[in-house]
Parts: structure tokens; sequence; C-alpha cells
């Protein structure tokens, strides 16, 4: 009995014993695993080296910058299109915690700690010091950032988390102008599904303002934030968002607005055919005829399969009295084929709604606008009540039908802007 209690004592001293090579190998694997998903068509990442002890690692990763046109952006904007990584892990019971510092820029103080978990589920902090980087030249200026955070949690199977907090940011102009942000706050969550990322995330931002070399107010806002959701359906393969942007105490060299909200929407979109138009779109912003014939069947396939663009709510308050607000929406039925071949058939394939408000402190305060709510007046598409006017009308057959009965052609709208030079 008693040697059965000494072999099982010292299997127990000799499995401690062992344990910490066991997490460095295992660590080891899944670091280099992680590495390895970072590599995308934009960065190249590798481990060029690993030195695995008994109860710590020494890791050297490098990341480099493979898209050439933001490559060679970094290089005007004086900063370096390769990083190199230095990482200090050390092997715990369960998990790997690691503190990694840049090795080839003294003048970007960033630290990153994670405390990775052997299935691989990392906790990441990283850490910027306070940063000032300076560009040459008549268009250069001086960045000055306050000490900052960006902190979440990453899984295996690509879902993450994050803070960011960034208390302020100063770009002083060499030609004298200044912008300044403060308090600058972020979170989100979600996961990368194909080329799109699908989740929530959230900017706040408490104060912005750009002022002239002559030191007078060019833009400021404060209090704003955007929000960004976005879905999957995994079943139809299509991808839908929204983007909600709110913009308060804004100063302007116009004039002074309140507040603008803006709550937009697109979904329904094949998944496919949208994001290989985006890519194409991205590598060549003025297409030739070669990559216009190569993005003609993913339009088909987009149109075919329908999808739908909407103003959820636009409202812009100038003060009190000055108010416009606007709601639309545009569906492109599912069976809308072959759009490529005959572009005339997209408008009367098209359905949805307009219902468009001014306030009317806002029609005495720009006259311009008063004119055309009294020709639409006349016409008896705008109704008018004790706050302001009001024009509601649904598009449907390639004509938008108002209230009255009456029809207007889409295309007699469209006209004047498609013959603009």
């Amino acid at each position: 009995m008693e040697l059965k209690k000494l072999g099982a004592i010292g299997g127990a001293i000799s499995l401690a014993l062992c344990w910490p090579l066991a997490v460095g190998q295992i660590g080891q694997s899944v670091i280099k695993n992680s590495v390895t998903y970072l590599n995308s068509d934009s960065v190249r990442a590798e481990v060029i080296e690993y030195d695995r002890g008994y109860l710590s690692s020494q890791i050297i990763t490098r990341y480099t910058v493979i898209d050439p046109i933001l490559a060679e952006q970094l290089v005007v904007d004086g900063l370096p299109n390769e990083l190199v990584v230095n990482s200090q892990v050390s092997h715990g019971l369960i998990s790997l915690s690691a503190e990694s510092v840049l090795e080839n820029v003294d003048d970007l103080p960033l630290t990153l700690e994670t405390v990775t978990q052997l299935n691989g589920n990392t906790e990441y902090t990283l850490k910027l010091d306070h940063w000032n980087h300076v560009t040459e030249g008549q268009d250069g200026a001086i960045v000055s950032v306050s000490p900052s955070t960006l902190s979440g949690h990453v899984t295996v199977l690509g879902d993450m988390t994050y803070q960011l907090d960034v208390p302020s940011v100063e770009i002083d102009f060499n030609s004298g102008e200044k912008m300044v942000l403060s308090g600058l706050q972020g979170e989100g969550e979600g996961k990368k599904v194909d080329s799109f990322w699908i989740g929530e995330q959230t900017l706040k931002l408490a104060r912005a303002a750009i002022v002239s070399g002559e030191q007078s107010p060019l833009f400021a806002l404060s209090d704003s934030q955007y929000r960004f959701v976005s879905s999957f359906d995994e079943a139809a393969k299509t991808v839908s968002s929204q983007h909600i942007v709110e913009l308060n105490k804004l100063v302007t060299s116009d004039g002074d607005v309140d507040s603008v909200s803006l709550d937009f929407a697109f979904g329904d979109l094949d998944s496919e055919a949208f994001a290989h138009l985006i890519t194409l779109y991205q590598n060549n912003p003025v297409p030739s005829n070669d990559d216009i014939q190569t993005a003609i069947p993913y339009v088909d396939s987009l149109f075919s399969k329908g999808f739908y663009l909407a103003i959820n709510k636009m409202e812009v308050n100038l003060n009190e009295q000055s108010r416009f607000e606007t709601t639309w929406s545009i569906n492109v039925p599912k069976g809308t084929d072959n759009v490529t071949q005959n572009i005339a058939m997209i408008l009367p394939a098209l359905t949805g709604d307009i219902d468009t408000y001014f306030s009317n402190g806002l029609v005495t305060q720009y006259p311009f606008i008063q004119q055309g709510i009294d020709e639409a007046m006349v016409m008896e598409l705008m109704q008018q009540n004790d706050t302001g006017y009001r024009i509601k009308a649904q598009l449907k057959e390639g004509s938008l039908l108002f209230e009255n009965g009456q029809e207007i052609p889409l295309m007699a709208l469209l006209m004047p802007a498609l013959m603009q030079p």
C-alpha cells in the first residue's frame, strides 16, 4: 500500500516537473498557429525565432506590409512597413502570459500584454505610452497622442471583443492648422465571416475641433458617435448592415447646427457577389474594360437575388425652429435577372417609399427651399400643416406615386442629373 502511495506521489511530482515543458510545447503550437492566422492580402506574419525554455520562452515575430500602395504610403509618412516584435512568454499551469514590444521602432512606445489559454483563447491589452511623431515638409505635421489602451478577447474560432480608450489626439500641421480630438472611446464584438466583419461596433467622441492657421474655428462637434451593426444569413448567404451616425453641437464655417443624425441600412446582399465587387473596386477605383467585364456576372447575381437600401431616418436640426427629416427605402425584388443586358429594366422593378418633412423655420431661413416647396404645393404633391410641410410618395413600376394620385416617372427626375457634364 505504501509503495502505491509512493508511486502516486512520485508520478504527481514527475507530472508537476514536466508540466511547464508540456505547457511550453502546447503554447508554441498555439502561438505559431495564431501568427499564421494573421496573414492576409495586406500583411504577412511569420515567426522568425522561437526559443522555448522550461518556464519561459523568447519569441521574435515579423509583420510585413505587402500591399504596395499601403507600404508606399507608410514610407511617405515616415512610418515603417515592417515590424519586428519581441515577446517574453511565461509558462503557467493552464495559460501563457506574454509581454511583447516592438524591436525596430524605438520611437513608438507600444506594449502588448496577453494571456493565452491552452485552447488558444486570448485576453489582450495593447498599451500606447505618450507618443509624438513628426513629419517634415510643407504638408508635414506633429502628431501627439496621450497614453491609450486597446483591450479585449479573441477566441480560436475568430470571435473577438475590443474596448478602445484614447483620451486625446492633437495634430499640428506645419501650415498652421490644428486638429484636436478628445474622449475617443470604442467597443465592439463580432468576427470576420468571409470578407465581412459581422457583429457590432460603437465609436464615441467627446469633442473634435479644427482651427485655421489664424486660429479661427473651421469645424467642431461634441458628444457624437457612430454605431455599426451587421449580420450574416448562413442559409441564404446574404449580408446586411446598419450604420447610425449621431453628430451634436456642430460648428462650421457656414453656421452652427444643433444635431445631425443618420440611420442608413442595406441588406439581403449576396455576400459572394458583393465581396468580389468590393475587391474589384478597391484594386481598381477607375475600372478598365476588363474590370467591367469581370464585374458583370457579380452585378447580375446581386440584382438577381435582390437587396434593399434604406434611410431609416435622417434628421437635421439647425435649431428648435429649423428642422429637416426624411426616410426612404428602395427594394430590388428577387428575380431581377440579367440587368447588365438590359439596364432599362431596373427602374420598373424597384419598389419603395419616401417621406420628407421641412419645418416652417427651415423654409423661412432658406428661401431657395421655399421656392421648391411653392412649386410642389401648386402641383399638390406636398401637404402643409401647422408646423411645416410634408411630402410622401411610393415607388412603384418606375414612378413615384403621390398621395393625390399623381405619378411622376422616376426617369424624369433622374434625367437632369444624368445630363450633367
